[in-house]
């Protein structure tokens, strides 16, 4: 691949917007019968003081909570199992596939994350993919400070998924596709940067519909390769999510941060669980 592999991505129309339910909060109480309360939070990986501060109604519901939940647990053998996935180790390396310049592009966007060009060498196209759509920084991004406090209060902690089923969902993407998804990005990565900015403007006006549609705004959007990572990141998952949240529900007194984007939609988790027979009401 090289650099007149680029595309330059620009902005769909404003009659492809949507509108999702459950989308104007972020924190929501789950009810059923007599059993406690249990509330499921929005989060968003970024380490942004005014998003890490939390409001006083997100820390209450945290700490009258008995059991924490998120997304995965940042064990040290979790991690060290999705490292090992994020690398190659057979001998191949990115420049057998990117020329110089789009792999030096490639270095100097993921120095960023200090990573240094024998790391980026031998990353696969998927992790460099995901490195690049989070924002730098080397402070802790809210959903490990919301871990940090219920660990600090003592509370029981869960994990839904593990870190190394999460990195299987981009893993087992087409390696064609992840190379078109790190070049999208790569040549792209001022708007990533936009995006990012205006995310975390969206998230605290709890605008779950805007940060919706802010991920399908490109004109790439409706590719079979985007509609397919789509519903691996959120259809799929919200489904999994759920059913493996239910013996916590069940139980009451739980906490349940997961990113923001499954909870809005039709298919997202706060709809399944209200069909499920929960009261569903929002909070914050």
């Amino acid at each position: 691949l090289t650099n007149a592999d680029c595309r330059v991505i620009g902005e769909m129309s404003q009659d492809t917007q949507t509108v999702a339910i459950f989308s104007d909060a972020l924190l929501w109480k789950v009810a059923k019968g007599n059993v406690q309360s249990n509330y499921v939070f929005g989060t968003i990986h970024v380490s942004d003081p005014k998003i890490t501060n939390l409001p006083e109604t997100v820390k209450s519901a945290l700490r009258n909570s008995e059991i924490f939940v998120m997304e995965a647990l940042p064990s040290p053998e979790e991690a060290l199992l999705l490292s090992q996935m994020m690398f190659y180790t057979d001998g191949t390396t990115l420049k057998d596939y990117l020329d110089d310049d789009l792999f030096n592009r490639t270095v100097k966007v993921l120095s960023n994350f200090q990573l240094s060009i024998e790391a980026v060498s031998v990353m696969r196209p998927w992790a460099a993919f995901l490195m690049m759509n989070y924002p730098p920084g080397n402070t802790m991004p809210l959903d490990l400070k919301l871990f940090e406090i219920a660990t600090s209060q003592g509370a029981r902690t869960i994990g839904l998924e593990t870190l190394s089923e999460q990195g299987a969902v981009f893993s087992k993407i087409a390696l064609d596709d992840q190379f078109r998804l790190l070049l999208d990005t790569v040549c792209n990565y001022d708007l990533v940067i936009q995006n990012i900015e205006e995310m975390k403007r969206l998230y605290l006006k709890k605008d779950l519909n805007g940060l919706f549609n802010l991920g399908t705004q490109h004109a790439y959007a409706d590719e079979q390769v985007y509609r397919e990572l789509s519903k691996r990141l959120l259809t799929d998952r919200n489904k999994i999510m759920v059913d493996r949240m239910e013996t916590v529900l069940q139980g009451g007194d739980a906490f349940i941060a997961i990113g923001a984007l499954h909870l809005p939609g039709n298919e997202g988790v706060i709809a399944r669980l209200r069909e499920q027979g929960y009261k569903i009401t929002a909070i914050y």
